[in-house]
């Protein structure tokens, strides 16, 4: 279909070989274009029906709605995923926004995309799998598409009743023996510092534990 199309007359409504759920539609004798059954039946496709340019157009919309949504389903079926990242896959397949919207919106309905079942989801496996700070994790939501509020809801919830402290201590007396070789105890530290941030945690979580483990373990 293209934005020169004529008014033309179904002449040929035939099942395609290499798909059986797939029609080719022919105008005037000519092969138009192919859909989907589900697009014959809901525009009542039939030979000897004339179909305008507006009309072509619609077809046209509906059998891009079927692909791009069979292509949102197969995305989800590894995994959940968020509305953003379905958004970005639909948009490197050169998808309408018009249809990606169609598409958004029935996903919602079937209630295969909740992002806000995602982000509690999300920080729970990646609390439990790596034990990371809250900064870490709002920043991965952040990747994902997920708005702030959504985000800073499910990692509050999460770290209500956690122990950062007790948690950041236990990623650092590990990370400290590791550097046990450094001989420059300023940059031990710094290497430790650098390490805690990029797991998640605060300054202001971070420096205490820097100073304990240097009095309790200092460098000979």
């Amino acid at each position: 279909m293209n934005d020169d199309a004529a008014v033309g007359t179904i002449t040929a409504l035939e099942t395609q070989k290499n798909d059986e759920n797939r029609v080719s539609v022919f105008l005037d004798g000519t092969f138009a274009f192919g859909v989907h059954q589900d697009v014959v039946v809901k525009h009542g496709l039939r030979v000897g029906q004339t179909l305008t340019p507006e009309e072509q157009q619609e077809v046209e919309h509906d059998e891009q709605y079927v692909q791009a949504k069979q292509r949102a389903l197969n995305y989800l079926a590894h995994k959940p995923r968020t509305e953003t990242e379905v958004r970005r896959t639909l948009r490197r397949e050169e998808i309408p926004s018009p249809v990606i919207e169609d598409v958004i919106a029935r996903l919602y309905e079937l209630e295969y995309l909740d992002d806000e079942a995602y982000a509690k989801d999300y920080v729970r496996n990646r609390f439990a799998s790596k034990k990371y700070g809250p900064d870490r994790i709002r920043r991965e939501l952040k990747e994902r598409g997920i708005e702030r509020h959504v985000a800073e809801e499910a990692v509050q919830a999460l770290f209500a009743d956690k122990d950062l402290m007790a948690v950041a201590r236990e990623h650092a007396e590990k990370r400290w023996k590791r550097l046990a070789d450094e001989e420059d105890p300023r940059r031990r530290k710094q290497k430790l510092y650098r390490y805690l941030r990029r797991r998640g945690f605060t300054s202001g979580t971070i420096s205490p534990i820097l100073d304990e483990l240097e009095r309790e373990s200092p460098l000979p």
